[in-house]
């Protein structure tokens, strides 16, 4: 058995190189994706559809997954039929048929309905007139053939449409969350001190790619969850199968021959970035072809300063700040003090602001000096506290600090952070932002 630290931290180091990987697919790369694909689904007791669709980046992606109904149909029809030697026109009429049964044409199911319930509201009128001891006007007689018909063609209809609904959903749905839970035996965190590389991989690549890739899927009253190279979008804390794969490169798996085939389909399916799964359907999304990160903690995250962190297969591009997407009209230029008032979302700002430094933008912003006081933890140092304008940040309050040593470039930077609504007194700003009683951070002052 080798040793488990070297062998933990190479097979770590090779994994993680495998996850940053953008070079572009060939035909046999995805071949061997689909290849993987089947052989998942088949070793975890799911049908293999054999219906994969390739994107070649987000908007592609989410186009896909948004009209997934359609792209399902064909297929699923075409398996219903399959080895039936019929006639063309007796094929189509069966596929028909079984498009009614689907939910596929639920106008059908209303018109249907409806003519049922005509019959037995023409014998309602006949049970009015017994009732009511003389006969009917007809055009009372037709009043009373209306609503029948409308009132038990409606609930036929619902019960009809709801039938059709739930047989969609159980013939469309997404069945990401049903993988998951078989995948549990290979999606594991292992045994701690025993090749546990599944963690540090996590730490490293896990946060990657998340659920804003599945915005606008298509769900039928079923939550969609999509698998990236190293885990699931819907749960960055999970682990992929990274400890499993080492265990058995080890030669000490424990695993059975089926989460054994599982897990080979696992690894092979590792050349795709993300994948969402279907009944009838799997939508497969290709790594970028250039992709930007930065040192972040024990791992990476998207950040380019100047340009594109991702650009995909069909020349879309997306810009990241310090993991954070930011729009494209904002990504090369200075965005005016509107523009930031105006961004809900408060990652986004705050990266903006810190690009172009909150010194700079206290500035030009305008902000009200609430008050200064010598920093008694950074001597020489000042906090400014000040006021922030009406409804754009979530305090009315922000401290401006100094970094207390410089960057690699050896400057200074200010940094900022929002502190509770009606302070005045900056040493009790940065006194709560650390923690600490105001009084005892004075005391530093005196100390040094």
């Amino acid at each position: 058995m080798p040793d488990e630290v070297t062998f933990g931290q190479a097979f770590v180091s090779r994994w993680i190189a495998g996850s940053l990987d953008v070079t572009p697919l060939t035909e046999a790369d995805r071949r061997e994706v689909e290849a993987g694909l089947a052989e998942l689904h088949e070793a975890v007791g799911l049908c293999w559809h054999g219906n994969v669709v390739w994107t070649r980046s987000p908007q592609e992606f989410a186009r896909a997954l948004a009209n997934a109904p359609a792209l399902m149909r064909g297929p699923y029809l075409a398996h219903l039929t399959a080895g039936q030697r019929r006639p063309g026109l007796v094929t189509r009429a069966i596929r028909m048929t079984k498009a009614f049964s689907q939910g596929t044409v639920i106008l059908g199911y209303a018109f249907l309905a409806a003519m049922i319930a005509f019959l037995p509201s023409y014998y309602a009128g006949s049970l009015v007139d017994t009732i009511s001891g003389h006969q009917l006007t007809p055009a009372g007689l037709l009043i009373v053939v209306a609503l029948v018909t409308l009132l038990t063609g409606l609930f036929a209809a619902m019960v009809l449409s709801r039938a059709a609904v739930n047989t969609a959903r159980r013939v469309f749905a997404p069945i990401g969350e049903d993988l998951d839970q078989r995948l549990r035996p290979i999606l594991s965190r292992g045994r701690p001190g025993l090749f546990d590389v599944g963690e540090p991989v996590r730490r490293g690549v896990g946060g990657l790619w998340d659920e804003h890739l599945l915005k606008g899927a298509w769900t039928e009253g079923t939550r969609v969850r999509g698998f990236h190279r190293d885990g699931v979008l819907h749960d960055r804390w999970a682990v992929g199968a990274a400890n499993q794969a080492a265990l058995r490169e080890a030669g000490i798996s424990a695993l059975n021959a089926p989460n054994q085939a599982a897990l080979d389909g696992l690894v092979n399916v590792r050349r795709a970035l993300v994948w969402v799964p279907y009944a009838w359907l799997t939508v497969v999304l290709e790594p970028p072809v250039q992709m930007f990160t930065e040192p972040a903690g024990d791992g990476v995250r998207l950040h380019r300063e100047a340009g594109p962190a991702l650009v995909w297969a069909d020349g879309q591009e997306e810009f990241c700040l310090h993991g954070v997407r930011i729009p494209a009209e904002l990504a090369n230029r200075e965005p005016t003090v509107r523009e930031l008032h105006a961004q809900r979302n408060t990652e986004v700002r705050r990266v903006l602001i810190e690009r172009e430094g909150w010194a700079h933008y206290v500035d030009r912003a305008g902000l009200r000096l609430v008050g200064t006081a010598p920093d008694p933890g950074n001597p020489g140092r000042e906090l400014r506290l000040y006021r922030t304008p009406a409804r754009v940040f979530d305090s009315d309050r922000l401290l401006l600090m100094t970094n207390g040593s410089p960057d690699r470039t050896g400057t200074l930077r200010h940094y900022a952070e929002l502190v509770p609504d009606g302070l005045n007194d900056p040493i009790e700003a940065v006194a709560w932002q650390y923690g600490v009683p105001a009084e005892l951070y004075r005391e530093l002052a005196r100390r040094t």
